[in-house]
């Protein structure tokens, strides 16, 4: 995952697994099931004690998220996400 998702419209997204996800929701995202890639993608990870936001930003980058590797995943789309994403 090269592009993370830590605020939206101002406010953080946590660090935990249920804090990404219950604020992205709150925050106007609309949850999907990630079955097919999408515009404004965006994967939460759950990699136990933290968790991360990521930009699926193109069809590769939503093959890489889809690979099984046991942790639990959920995916929402965040309109304008390309702007919310940090680059570093």
């Amino acid at each position: 995952m090269g592009k993370y998702v830590n605020d939206i419209n101002g406010v953080a997204l946590g660090s935990s697994f249920r804090s990404k996800c219950d604020t992205l929701v709150e925050q106007g995202a609309k949850e999907v099931n990630g079955l097919n890639f999408e515009e404004d993608l965006v994967c939460v990870v759950d990699n136990g004690n933290f968790a991360a936001a990521g930009y699926a930003y193109d069809e590769g980058e939503y093959e890489e998220f889809t690979r099984e590797d046991g942790r639990p995943k959920r995916w929402f789309i965040v309109e304008g996400v390309e702007d919310l994403v940090n680059n570093d």
